[in-house]
């Protein structure tokens, strides 16, 4: 047991150091966590009592219980965070990703109570459920595997000096930059001052249908007016949508500005957001990782839900692909049971 987990982490290790900026990184990350529980599970003496493997009653107790009591503190955790995000940040549908999330618990936790202890005889009802419960599963084995990496990711350090720091838009309001953007302008200007004030700025961001100038024009303003950053160490991308279109528009830039020489650089942005940023970098082959800059606790849960749905975007051919299997077993089982 002891070889397997070791060659599991030697495998997350080589993906980690060949390549950062990877998804699949996650997943060998989230496979460890699993069979670390897994091997806790067999060998804790309260679940395997004996050598014959069989379960104890406390511990039968232990797992049933335990699951729909977990699955209640988080989904009153998550509609409590929605309803804080909603008072600070406004009534939009964005604001409610984590809600939804919730609401998906609180189904699963009836379901599983419904189904488990009142003891439901029909077969179909049990089918259904361990269906519900795959799909529920992978989704959350995926959600905890990405947030795990994410915050690993996020904390590693750059052992380079960066020719350019890439500020990645945000919105305005109207011509302004608000807080959440501020904070990652105020972040790329430590960095700038942490390499010697030596590194171009680069402020990315288009011009929206509500935004009187581009989200380049006003961190750029706000960049000469707060922080007394030289304009000439200031260049602008003002032509992008989103995170993808930044990183393709601003190498573009770079490769302009460099005039042939080799260069590196980093990207700031929210430090929810890094992990994805930097999936993108990777596709446009930009060399760069990221930095993420501080944001309010109460806005990073379901921020962070939204940049899940967007990575499994991102990925959701394999997504579909796991999908369809699971649903295939489940018809199989069905055409046997039923």
């Amino acid at each position: 047991m002891l070889v397997t987990l070791i060659t599991f982490i030697s495998i997350f290790i080589l993906l980690y150091l060949t390549e950062k900026r990877r998804f699949l990184n996650a997943v060998a990350l989230g496979l460890i966590g699993v069979y670390i529980i897994r091997a806790f599970i067999i060998h804790y003496p309260l679940l395997l009592p004996n050598d014959q493997g069989i379960v104890s009653e406390m511990g039968i107790f232990i797992m049933l219980g335990s699951f729909p009591s977990i699955m209640f503190i988080l989904s009153i955790a998550m509609f409590f965070n929605s309803k804080v995000l909603l008072e600070k940040e406004g009534r939009k549908v964005r604001n409610l990703m984590l809600a939804i999330l919730g609401l998906s618990f609180v189904i699963m936790m009836i379901w599983y109570v419904f189904v488990i202890f009142i003891q439901i005889e029909n077969v179909l009802w049990h089918i259904l459920f361990f269906y519900a419960f795959l799909i529920f599963g992978y989704t959350m084995f995926l959600y905890t595997s990405v947030l795990a990496y994410a915050v690993l990711y996020h904390f590693t350090p750059i052992r380079y000096e960066p020719n350019y720091i890439i500020a990645l838009g945000s919105g305005i309001i109207s011509d302004r930059v608000p807080p959440l953007l501020a904070s990652r302008l105020n972040e790329a200007v430590k960095q700038y001052k942490k390499y010697g004030e030596r590194p171009f700025i680069i402020v990315s961001g288009g011009q929206g249908t509500d935004e009187k100038v581009s989200e380049a024009r006003a961190m750029k303003t706000y960049l000469l007016d707060v922080h007394d950053i030289p304009a000439n160490k200031i260049l602008m991308e003002d032509q992008s949508t989103n995170t993808e279109e930044n990183m393709i528009f601003t190498k573009n830039i770079m490769d302009q500005h460099a005039q042939g020489e080799k260069y590196r650089s980093i990207f700031v942005t929210n430090n929810f957001h890094v992990f994805r940023a930097s999936l993108y970098a990777k596709k446009a082959k930009l060399d760069a990782e990221g930095v993420g800059s501080k944001t309010a606790f109460y806005y990073v849960p379901n921020a962070f839900t939204r940049e899940f749905i967007g990575l499994l975007e991102m990925n959701k051919w394999a997504h579909i692909t796991v999908f369809l299997i699971i649903t295939l077993f489940i018809g199989l089982l069905l055409r046997a049971y039923v």
